[in-house]
């Protein structure tokens, strides 16, 4: 896994409400150092022994589990203290996701090379480098190979840690939709059947290259021929049932039948034959 040589953290940082809410100075310079630190990785997502944040921090070890509590109540970090690892939320959208397929390749890479980490937690990161990620390519252009290769990624990715976590996975990518714009959501739905089957609609058209297995359309095709055809059956089998057919009829066809059907006018209910017929 690539460690970094260097931290790239938005100067909007300080106008953060989630960070400015936080209750004491201390837990804000314990969130810095977590960005800062030589344990993170490209992934934001990684161990941090407590008793190494804690000295980085410059917070007593026993006071560390208050801190954590507080940015994790706060939505600004996940935090597993039995294996030490941490999770920086959000940390895909920022300055530090990836700008390039390339780059989520080796993220991709990185987070398929973690052992130990918390279910929830990997599930969590998987979801937001997925939807951070498509979210920048709105911004290329359409027919651009890169997008392509980056859907064609994420795809082979996705079904890999759908199989390992199941449904829980898709629990997390449903909630981490919640918040992103709805091109988003059916743009991953389209190369994701799983997602597009939970939420038990039929895919989107993308409008990126890559397209869904069965589009819309098509099952509709399909169930107008099979309506046409059940119908051309139980028009065949009335005829057969009313003797009208070629064997027994070869003169009477359909427009006989209506032709037959059609009431007389009034002028020849009224004409002199007809009243004729009825005096007698």
């Amino acid at each position: 896994m690539t460690s970094r040589t260097y931290a790239q953290i938005e100067c909007s940082l300080t106008n953060s409400k989630k960070m400015r809410g936080l209750s004491e100075h201390a837990a804000r310079w314990a969130y810095l150092c977590v960005h800062l630190s030589d344990y993170c990785t490209y992934t934001g997502l990684f161990r941090y022994p407590a008793v190494i944040w804690a000295h980085d921090a410059q917070v007593n070890p026993d006071g560390l589990a208050d801190v954590t509590s507080e940015l994790s109540n706060a939505g600004l970090i996940q935090y597993d203290p039995d294996e030490e690892f941490i999770r920086i939320v959000g940390w895909f959208y920022k300055r530090s996701g990836p700008d390039n397929p390339n780059r989520v390749d080796s993220i991709i890479a990185d987070l398929s090379a973690l052992s130990g980490v918390n279910d929830q937690m990997f599930c969590n990161s998987a979801a937001e480098l997925t939807c951070a990620s498509v979210k920048r390519s709105l911004r290329w252009k359409a027919d651009s190979p890169a997008r392509e290769q980056l859907y064609q990624s994420l795809r082979t990715f996705l079904n890999e840690t759908y199989q390992d976590y199941g449904d829980g996975f898709i629990s997390c990518l449903t909630a981490e939709l919640s918040n992103a714009p709805a091109t988003v959501s059916h743009e991953i739905s389209a190369f994701f059947q799983p997602l597009a089957l939970a939420a038990r609609e039929p895919s989107p058209n993308p409008s990126g290259t890559l397209t869904p297995i069965l589009q819309e359309h098509e099952t509709r095709r399909d169930e107008d021929e099979t309506k046409m055809k059940l119908n051309l059956d139980e028009n065949e089998t009335a005829l057969s049932s009313s003797g009208f057919n070629e064997r027994s009829s070869p003169l009477v066809n359909l427009s006989d039948m209506q032709r037959k059907q059609v009431n007389p006018t009034r002028a020849v209910l009224q004409s002199n034959l007809v009243q004729a017929t009825r005096n007698t």
